[in-house]
């Protein structure tokens, strides 16, 4: 699958969060696979499948997520490579994403060892409050 299995993963693993797969299909193109909510805060997900240190991202994701950012911060990219490992990305960096490797681009985590050991809270912690601003 090109999201790698991410959004049962999630549903799974992100405990009080309400969470709705979006499929838009031929309605629109490059809305994020994943909308979540809890206490109040919204945000979106794309959900990616890495083939080897690389994955792919339509043009018309990128546009999304750019629009999307001006209003709301909390825009991701989650990456699953390896069945083991998941990259969480700031959607900011969806451009560098599609050119380059998942480990050279900056990155909010990265956790190792598949789903079970991957640090949940954390996870749930990032989606919630965004990136840093410096």
């Amino acid at each position: 699958m090109s999201d790698g299995e991410l959004r049962k993963i999630f549903r799974k693993h992100l405990r009080g969060f309400d969470l709705l797969a979006v499929e838009t299909g031929g309605t629109t193109s490059g809305v994020p696979d994943l909308n979540f909510a809890k206490n109040g805060i919204e945000g979106w997900c794309e959900m990616k499948s890495a083939d080897h240190w690389r994955c792919t991202i339509r043009p018309m994701q990128i546009g999304w997520c750019e629009r999307r950012l001006l209003h709301n911060p909390r825009v991701f990219c989650a990456v699953r490579r390896d069945e083991t490992e998941l990259w969480l990305f700031h959607a900011s960096e969806m451009r560098r994403l599609k050119h380059e490797r998942v480990s050279v681009v900056p990155c909010l985590g990265h956790w190792e060892g598949g789903a079970a050991r991957w640090d949940w809270d954390r996870i749930g912690q990032l989606l919630l409050t965004g990136p840093e601003r410096t």
